[in-house]
């Protein structure tokens, strides 16, 4: 492995890693769409190929794979602070929780059977979770739905809130679900371009934009924001440059919780290092960074933190 493309600036400066995790003939990365680090900085990357769940160690080698044949369209997880990991799925409309060996411990949600349509019910495309400082749960749902769902540590539903809409407190798909040490809740309103903060108990707080179509978002350890951006884009092939312009380049974006931007890099371009299709995120002990992207070139790369 040898360091690459240096990004973005200030105190937030990264190298891409050339080759990092390079993966055994015949298998494939087939949209990382969620990236999680555990206490032994062991990387998991939930993914839509046949071994959803690979964890690697910080050198890129495979460790162990799980969920061959369980899930159905892998999307977001999220790593308790007991290591457990919290997966959602678009493909049975579940929340599901997981050892970090992938034995299942539990499951919120009927698999196979979605709530209706923009009911408001859970679930239907559930997209992301994470839990709260007393360690129940908050699902963000997702693209059939316009809702935060609240729920016990046990799988006992709480309450939800949210409505179709560019309100405040209404959603055109919640894409992401982050809570700071305060309790604050922050959602990634994806198509809306902006994310929402909210009490614990879901009472709107305030929004900020200046992010385009963020699917994901993961504080570092001074509690700064770091937000996944899809991006726009026309023209997208995977062997050529886009024939059409790009409307607004993927990419990471650092920022402080009151959505000023700190740093933050993506061209949208086939150059390793930059980002195309952003979808996760995730920070290991040494604040080196894992970026997840889907659609094309659907690929897992690694950032290290550049400090001198």
């Amino acid at each position: 492995m040898t360091q690459g493309l240096r990004v973005s600036y200030g105190e937030y400066v990264f190298e891409h890693v050339v080759g990092w995790a390079p993966l055994p003939d015949g298998w494939e990365w087939n949209h990382v769409v969620g990236v999680g680090v555990n206490s032994k900085d062991e990387i998991f990357a939930y993914n839509r190929s046949d071994h959803p769940m690979i964890v690697l160690n910080q050198d890129g080698e495979i460790l162990r794979t799980w969920g061959e044949g369980v899930f159905g369209t892998a999307h977001h997880l999220f790593i308790a602070p007991d290591d457990s990991v919290y997966t959602t799925d678009l493909g049975t409309h579940v929340v599901q929780k997981w050892s970090p060996d992938g034995d299942l411990l539990m499951t919120i949600g009927t698999p196979n059977e979605p709530a209706e349509r923009m009911s408001g019910d859970p679930f239907n495309l559930p997209t992301d979770i994470c839990l709260g400082l007393d360690g129940s749960i908050y699902v963000t749902d997702g693209y059939g739905n316009a809702r935060v769902h609240h729920f016990t540590a046990e799988g006992e539903h709480i309450k939800s809130w949210g409505e179709p809409g560019s309100g405040p407190g209404q959603f055109i798909i919640p894409h992401s679900v982050c809570i700071d040490s305060s309790g604050t809740l922050y959602v990634s309103d994806r198509e809306n371009s902006r994310i929402q903060v909210f009490t614990p108990d879901g009472e709107y707080i305030r929004e900020w934009k200046g992010v385009h179509r963020p699917d994901h978002m993961v504080l570092d350890d001074d509690e700064n924001m770091y937000v996944a951006e899809l991006g726009g884009y026309l023209g997208l092939d995977a062997d050529s440059p886009p024939t059409n312009p790009v409307t607004h380049p993927a990419g990471v974006k650092v920022m402080t919780l009151d959505g000023q931007w700190l740093g933050g890099w993506g061209m949208s371009t086939w150059t390793p290092g930059d980002i195309r299709a952003a979808h996760a995120l995730a920070l290991d002990s040494k604040g080196d960074l894992y970026v997840g992207e889907t659609l094309d070139p659907a690929r897992m790369q690694k950032f290290v933190r550049v400090t001198d």
